[in-house]
């Protein structure tokens, strides 16, 4: 109550200013982009919503089969209309309205899927592109249901070639929509796996359609008559159903996806072959390369070290030689080599 009376105080002192002033907006803050609804808010996220989906197609296609069945009673029932009119117009209509209204809304959820689905990252085959095809497909069998164009083109091919199985020639459009419907159903069974609800429900619209062109063609046993004719034409609406459901059930697994409320389990991890483990501890287990060491030079031999030392001592003696010397003032000669080392040794052992 408070809520309102703010907005309407709003408004009135919205509507004051763009009397006085005409650049003043005309819409109140609520009406910006960032407080409108988003496209995925539309996505179904309780079970009531899909009980009464299925409750709604299901009781609708059982009324209308009731009603074509009980035609000529309800007719006596009304004066002024026919059992024609009840069982093709009323039944008729009412079925393939609602069939239509189902596909055009597994379309716009086929859109909104392929939206989200196109930006995994782990899709490296490209599953998301069979939304694509969903939607088309949905989109077409939408139109077909409110203006039967199969009929027309098993008439036509019919005609023009003179040749059916059938009395109706259903053969001429149900091949090609069981080629196609085959294929885009396989793909769709791989990419909604992961959802068991949605592909239940799947499954289940599959069925439907099955006995639905088993029906069309003429296989309905003589002691279904006349409730069998009467499910067959009512087996499409069933389908669609149990196909929106899916789809519904899947849109709300794939936006909770996104958000990261859906909890996977990681994938196994493999384990390397033995081979490999040995390869590997072998590469482990080998020894580094050597490390190249200097080598320490080899000792002399004692020659060379005798060399040396004479050397050595030549050196010494030619250090403290008196070669250079002049005679001394008493007039000695002056002393060898010889005698001068055999002095000097004198002089250190004295």
């Amino acid at each position: 109550m408070l809520n309102d009376e703010v907005l309407n105080a709003s408004g009135a002192s919205g509507a004051a200013r763009a009397a006085y002033d005409p650049d003043a907006p005309r819409y109140g803050e609520q009406a910006n982009i960032e407080n409108h609804p988003q496209v995925t808010d539309f996505v179904p996220r309780r079970k009531l919503a899909l009980l009464t989906t299925l409750l709604a197609g299901v009781g609708t296609a059982a009324a209308t089969a009731a009603i074509a069945h009980y035609s000529e009673t309800i007719s006596s029932a009304l004066p002024g209309v026919s059992a024609s009119e009840l069982s093709a117009g009323m039944a008729g209509g009412v079925s393939a309205w609602s069939t239509a209204i189902a596909m055009l809304m597994i379309a716009m959820l086929a859109k909104l899927t392929f939206s989200l689905r196109r930006h995994r990252v782990d899709d490296y085959a490209g599953r998301y592109r069979v939304w694509k095809w969903i939607g088309f497909g949905a989109l077409a069998m939408s139109i077909n249901a409110v203006a039967p164009i199969h009929g027309l083109i098993a008439k036509a091919a019919v005609t023009a070639t003179g040749w059916s199985l059938t009395a109706a020639g259903v053969e001429w459009w149900l091949a090609p929509a069981a080629l196609v419907g085959s294929w885009i159903f396989v793909r769709l069974l791989l990419e909604i796996g992961e959802s068991r609800p949605a592909l239940a429900f799947t499954l289940t619209a599959a069925v439907c359609y099955v006995a639905a062109a088993v029906g069309a063609i003429g296989f309905v046993p003589a002691t279904l008559e006349p409730w069998g004719s009467l499910t067959a034409n009512a087996l499409p609406l069933v389908g669609a159903t149990f196909a929106l459901t899916g789809m519904m059930v899947f849109a709300r697994y794939v936006v909770l996806d996104v958000q990261g409320l859906i909890d996977h389990t990681p994938a196994p991890v493999v384990e390397k072959p033995a081979k490999a483990e040995k390869s590997e501890a072998k590469a482990e287990a080998k020894p580094a390369a050597p490390v190249a060491t200097p080598v320490k030079a080899a000792p002399a031999p004692a020659v060379a070290v005798a060399a040396a030392k004479q050397e050595a001592e030549e050196s010494h003696d030619e250090e403290w030689s008196d070669d250079g010397e002049d005679d001394d003032d008493y007039g000695n000669r002056k002393l060898s080599k010889a005698e001068k080392k055999r002095l000097r040794r004198q002089n250190r052992a004295a």
